[in-house]
């Protein structure tokens, strides 16, 4: 597996304003106070033009290569709203990224520069341990889950640790972090985790998740929480982190953002591991079972 590091304080700055959009606080209460004012007249924008939700999940990736925001405005529209609406919209929406951006750049004017140095240490440990864990993952589910190369998108640490994979660029974003945030859940295990979920969006294994049963949770999410076991499986056994219920409860909390009925989510996810480990049916059928077990 082929990973391209990108460091990027466009997708930095989005990055948080997704934070601050989902409610999530900031790590730095100062940071809070600089971008929630911008950040609230994007939501408001947003909603006073029916733009959707989704228009969050395209904001870091599509920042991170797109240099201009007029342009990036253009292309944000078009994936949410369509082309015909989004020419005359695209000046609007570049004005109210700009207030975001500009009081993002002032306070980190290098800032690409920095998270190019604070990431070393993680490619480092990718370097000598994640192709070896990568193997170990693909032979714990399936050689084709994984893809064969991705982008690792690096972001300033605004919550203190954080990564979300961006299925449909084929890449993650995680941030920049000097050291591992909870030294039981390494952040190189984390970034496995990320990387290993970019397949999973293919309609191979999509396809029997297209009538969920009445649950709370969203295919995207039932995806997350099918290769966490696997990646912690893998991860102990290079002696990266352990694989018990009390470290699987901590990356419930810690990645998954999971706090509601967490035992059970994690007795749960457990169980299924056991029985896809032992069985190992196709992973579309295996990720059906657990959605059901979560209904």
């Amino acid at each position: 597996m082929q990973l391209r590091w990108i460091a990027s304080s466009r997708a930095s700055w989005a990055h948080a304003a997704v934070a601050i959009a989902a409610g999530a606080a900031l790590a730095d209460a100062s940071l809070t106070e600089l971008l929630a004012p911008p950040v609230l007249r994007l939501t408001q924008w947003l909603a006073d033009q029916s733009v959707p939700d989704r228009f969050w999940e395209h904001l870091p990736p599509l920042a991170a290569g797109i240099p201009r925001n007029d342009e990036l405005a253009g292309v944000l529209l078009t994936k949410t709203v369509g082309r015909d609406r989004a020419e005359g919209l695209k000046k609007w929406l570049a004005a109210v990224l700009r207030e975001v951006e500009l009081p993002w750049s002032q306070r980190f004017p290098e800032l690409t520069d920095e998270l190019a140095l604070r990431a070393q240490p993680l490619q480092q440990q990718w370097d000598a341990r994640g192709p070896g864990l990568m193997r170990l993952l693909g032979n714990l589910t399936e050689a084709d889950l994984l893809v064969e190369a991705a982008d690792v998108i690096l972001v300033q640490p605004v919550l203190g640790g954080a990564g979300e994979p961006q299925l449909s660029y084929n890449s993650v974003r995680i941030e920049a972090v000097l050291a591992d945030p909870i030294p039981e859940l390494p952040e190189l295990a984390r970034l496995a985790w990320l990387v290993a979920q970019l397949n999973l969006d293919l309609p191979v294994h999509q396809e029997l998740l297209s009538d969920l049963p009445a649950t709370n949770w969203t295919p995207a999410q039932v995806c997350r929480l099918a290769m966490l076991p696997a990646v912690l499986a893998a991860a102990e056994q290079v002696e990266l982190t352990r694989f018990d219920p009390a470290t699987m409860r901590q990356a419930l909390q810690s990645w998954c953002g999971c706090q509601d009925n967490l035992e059970t989510v994690a007795t749960n996810t457990s169980a299924w591991w056991e029985t896809y480990r032992g069985a190992k049916p196709p992973i579309a059928v295996a990720l059906r079972a657990l959605a059901e077990m979560l209904a």
